[in-house]
């Protein structure tokens, strides 16, 4: 994506490491969605790796209703999940789309 928006490859690879460390970090794994702040909450919504990350943890944690305690937190992990990482029930659809979304505009 970035070579087609940049003159050179050079300011292309330049470009998209900078995107690619912003993906990172505000995807939801380094960064909970909660805490990201608002003026940055945008770039969550339009990064392919928070929608896949979102569904892969909705999808294998989100049923799962095992206590933990620690943190200051007590409670299930599905609780954990939705009041810490902001993933609730009912997005693992979404999610799925999103993804498959996301693949289908790249080949265009």
């Amino acid at each position: 994506m970035a070579i087609g928006l940049t003159p050179t490859q050079h300011l292309a690879a330049v470009v998209s490491s900078a995107f690619y460390s912003l993906w990172s970090l505000l995807s939801g794994f380094l960064v909970p969605k909660p805490k990201i702040p608002g003026w940055w909450i945008w770039y969550y919504y339009i990064c392919p790796v928070s929608w896949t990350l979102r569904g892969i943890i909705s999808s294998q944690l989100g049923d799962v209703d095992t206590q933990i305690t620690g943190f200051g937190f007590n409670g299930t992990v599905s609780e954990y999940l939705e009041k810490n990482l902001g993933y609730g029930p009912g997005m693992i659809g979404v999610s799925a789309d999103t993804s498959i979304d996301f693949i289908n505009d790249s080949k265009i």
